[in-house]
């Protein structure tokens, strides 16, 4: 079993119970309030200006020029890609950047963010990789499983969103990731393999958390 598979093994029920959390599927049947949708753009918004500085921690931790080369894209879609759905939305929304920029970031986002930014700063390129993973893979997931309900991807409030995460380029910057995790977590020690998998469940349970806080705009 490849090492992303392995640390995907660790996590599957909890990635399960993502379909069935009321935000998630809210999305995907149009029933989510748009309050709801509103607080989770500005969050998540400012939860990406995070986590593209853990990328950039892999420029920084790689010894590798095409392994920061890597980095240096990762950096760049998630800044002029991912954050481009956003910004659609966003603008559809009347969210102004001065109204996320005056924001306050909730403590939840906080907390996760500052998570990965400390797995990154303490580790090597493979902290860094893991620490992002189950953020980009659990999107690919949901959007993935998303796409195929009827009538999901028409939706005129959703459908751009769960486009965005189960299209062909955001596919392939995750596998991107996948692929980078197991060349590099190869051979690596047991112990090592340990605490990886903590990492990545820590960062799964973020993410259900994240969910929670969109649902209850909770700050």
């Amino acid at each position: 079993m490849k090492f992303a598979d392995r640390l995907f093994e660790t996590t599957k029920e909890l990635w399960e119970s993502y379909l069935e959390h009321p935000f998630v599927k809210g999305i995907a049947d149009g029933s989510l309030g748009i309050d709801k949708f509103r607080f989770y753009m500005i969050q998540d918004y400012r939860y990406l200006l995070e986590y593209s500085k853990v990328f950039a921690y892999g420029i920084i931790k790689s010894g590798r020029e095409d392994i920061m080369r890597r980095f240096a894209m990762m950096v760049k879609d998630t800044l002029d890609g991912e954050m481009d759905i956003h910004k659609k939305y966003m603008a559809r929304l009347g969210i102004t950047s001065e109204e996320v920029a005056e924001a306050k970031t909730s403590i939840i986002n906080q907390s996760y963010t500052s998570y990965m930014l400390d797995v990154a700063a303490k580790g090597d390129v493979l902290d860094v990789l893991v620490a992002v993973l189950s953020c980009a893979w659990s999107y690919q997931y949901i959007g993935e499983h998303h796409v195929k309900i009827p009538g999901a991807l028409e939706n005129e409030t959703f459908g751009e969103w769960i486009d965005g995460y189960s299209c062909e380029g955001y596919r392939a910057s995750t596998q991107e990731i996948i692929d980078l995790v197991n060349e590099l977590g190869e051979n690596i020690t047991e112990d090592r393999v340990k605490y990886l998998e903590q990492v990545f469940i820590n960062c799964s349970r973020y993410e259900y958390m994240f969910w929670d806080m969109a649902y209850s705009k909770e700050m």
